[in-house]
């Protein structure tokens, strides 16, 4: 069946759309963690919204414009709404097909008047589309002919106070633009051209989703919003009048510019979030104290000892890799072995040691002196008495080698081999051993997880862990496939993948909540943080994601 927008399907009854197990879905940069976590947050402002909307308005049917791989067409199937969506890019709109097969798919562009032909839609959506196009004004009038009742926008906008857009050149790649320029509008010049399109009330979503991107931090102004235009008033509580903006001040007239007066920047800190106000006061007494290490509750419980790293930078500001927490955090259970096999600061091995208890137990691998010095840091800090530091690199032989680290910000990348960085490194001969060598000095015979992050040293380890991985009950395996990291080792990530899947193991990317799809094994090239099963345990491990 061809998917031409002229012959898109009809409209399926809705189904409780869920993806089977069997799909094997093929790695896109909307899987990539700095996607993940937007897409997520996006998601639940959207079932929000389409919760409160559904009845309110009786919305029976819907279309997500720029749908990429079908995320967000997912969530509308599963609020109960006939969903079909296109994208502009064929090969996304072909991923959106494999991954829900129940949901149709086209390739169309949005600025070509061909898209009428789709007919019109209770419920219209567009996420992250607009800011990508040379013509946004030209779109929100075909997205407004396309629209029976509403239409939900999200769109990247300028901090900018007036009707403003600004012209940017974009890569040609799978998440940008079509061509290589795109507009990017502020919101008040969106909400502007959704009026002028035709549309009679526009409204701002609030609250906005729990994002970075859609609040002020201390790094960045908002970037991004979500808006509600229909064509009649919609009185549902979560929706904000933003009424038409008209210009009155002149646009060349010089004005000065003066920092924001004590009392607002006073009003501003007071209305920030406490754990804002908590890290603009510490970063406050750095100054006085630049040594002085500001401790972070951590999500799952632990305390952490936030210095001047990547990984402190990631945690004082955010979350460091969401989704693969949320895995862990769903797959351990009390009593388990666990091997940290890259452990750096900490961050998993703390986590590990909260979820295996008392009863389990963690062996942490770290090769370089310096960080193991803050990894015993944190362990004592947080009385993990269940943690082994294995001073060793995992390889392949045992034996001994350098280690390059480090020196400036990211220092979560040193390596065996010399790091692609910016950064200039040091050299630390350090100990090679061995997985199955050190399990055998340890007593241990059962491991139930592996995470291996050892900079492009996968391979190696999994070499040096043959025993293990062929005995009776095998781990599960959370590694780094990451071909910026292989390359200096000689290898393609890719590689990785084919080993364990020579020994019948299963790989599998994380989704949304630490969910797991099985992916391709057949891709050129890698980027991400996969999860490798053995068949014979698959179901186990799977029921204990709630994933039977």
């Amino acid at each position: 069946m061809t998917h031409d927008i002229r012959t898109i399907p009809a409209l399926p009854q809705v189904r409780n759309i869920r993806p089977a197990t069997e799909t094997t879905i093929k790695l896109t940069p909307f899987d990539q963690r700095e996607y993940r976590t937007l897409i997520e947050a996006r998601g639940e402002t959207l079932r929000r919204v389409v919760t409160k909307l559904k009845p309110a308005l009786d919305l029976s049917n819907a279309l997500d414009a720029g749908c990429g791989v079908g995320f967000f067409s997912q969530v509308l199937a599963e609020c109960g709404l006939n969903v079909c969506g296109f994208d502009g890019r064929g090969d996304n709109a072909a991923e959106a097909r494999r991954r829900f097969p129940q949901i149709p798919f086209a390739e169309a562009d949005i600025q070509d008047r061909a898209i009428f032909e789709l007919g019109s839609f209770d419920f219209v959506l567009c996420f992250g589309l607009l800011y990508h196009l040379e013509n946004p004004v030209l779109a929100i009038r075909n997205l407004r002919a396309l629209t029976q009742k509403c239409l939900l926008l999200e769109s990247m906008c300028l901090p900018e106070e007036q009707s403003t857009m600004l012209l940017r050149e974009e890569p040609r790649q799978r998440d940008q633009s079509l061509t290589d320029m795109a507009c990017y509008p502020s919101e008040r010049s969106l909400v502007k051209m959704l009026y002028r399109a035709g549309f009679s009330a526009v409204y701002r979503v609030t609250p906005l989703p729990e994002h970075d991107d859609f609040r002020e931090t201390l790094d960045h102004l908002r970037r991004r919003t979500v808006l509600l235009a229909a064509f009649e008033p919609i009185d549902v509580a979560g929706f904000r009048l933003y009424p038409e903006p008209f210009e009155s001040e002149d646009p060349w007239a010089k004005r000065p510019t003066a920092r924001p007066a004590l009392p607002r920047r006073i009003a501003r800190f007071i209305a920030s979030p406490n754990r804002t106000k908590y890290i603009t006061l510490a970063l406050r007494a750095r100054r006085l104290f630049p040594e002085m290490p500001i401790p972070l509750r951590l999500h799952f419980g632990a305390w952490w000892l936030a210095e001047k790293s990547a990984m402190d930078h990631e945690l004082t500001y955010g979350e460091f890799e969401p989704e693969e927490m949320s895995f862990v955090q769903r797959l351990l259970c009390p009593g388990m072995t666990v091997l940290d096999v890259g452990a750096h600061h900490g961050l998993y091995t703390l986590l590990f040691s909260k979820k295996v208890r008392g009863k389990g137990r963690v062996i942490a691998f770290e090769p370089s002196p310096r960080e193991c010095r803050r990894l015993e840091k944190h362990l004592r800090f947080n009385r993990c008495s269940n943690v082994h530091i294995e001073r060793s690199a995992a390889g392949s032989e045992a034996g001994e080698a350098d280690l390059y680290l480090a020196d400036g910000f990211q220092d979560w990348c040193n390596s065996l081999r010399p790091p692609a960085l910016p950064d200039s490194t040091s050299t630390v001969r350090v100990r090679v051993c061995r997985i199955d060598d050190v399990l055998a000095e340890q007593g241990v015979s059962k491991v139930d997880f592996i995470k291996l992050d050892v900079e492009g040293g996968e391979l190696a380890a999994l070499n040096g862990t043959t025993r293990l991985l062929h005995g009776e009950s095998r781990p599960a395996v959370l590694a780094e496939v990451q071909d910026v990291r292989t390359l200096p080792w000689g290898y393609p990530a890719r590689e990785i993948l084919q080993f364990l899947i020579r020994i019948d193991y299963r790989w599998f990317a994380i989704v949304a909540k630490g969910m797991l799809l099985p992916i391709s094994c057949e891709q050129e090239s890698y980027e991400a943080n996969l999860v490798a099963l053995p068949v014979e345990r698959t179901q186990e491990f799977l029921r204990l994601l709630g994933q039977e």
